[in-house]
């Protein structure tokens, strides 16, 4: 069942998207799209340790991924393999991806 939306709820989120924002500056992520911050941050949680890969699919069925249509996924994707945020392995083209930073 869904809480109703109060005020003081709203005030809480506001405030929370406020550090968000603030953090991602801080961290060189304002430039990026919505959608290449959120394939990042799937990226971080699903990858186990510093050099995991993580496969395509695996990213595309994450909380922060799920609801983006396959066009704008695949161009945030695209976006993020040209800027060397995250590269394939030696020998794959697509598929599975490593997050190099």
């Amino acid at each position: 069942m869904e809480k109703p939306l109060k005020r003081d709820n709203l005030k809480k989120l506001a405030q929370l998207k406020s550090v968000i924002l603030g953090m991602e500056k801080d961290f060189g992520l304002a430039d990026m799209t919505e959608q290449e911050r959120r394939i990042l941050s799937a990226m971080s949680e699903l990858a186990e340790q510093e050099d995991s890969l993580v496969s395509s699919k695996a990213l595309r069925n994450s909380l922060y991924c799920a609801d983006l249509s396959a066009p704008t996924y695949h161009r945030a994707l695209k976006s993020l393999l040209d800027q060397g945020l995250l590269r394939p392995p030696e020998g794959r083209k697509t598929g599975i991806y490593r997050l190099c930073l």
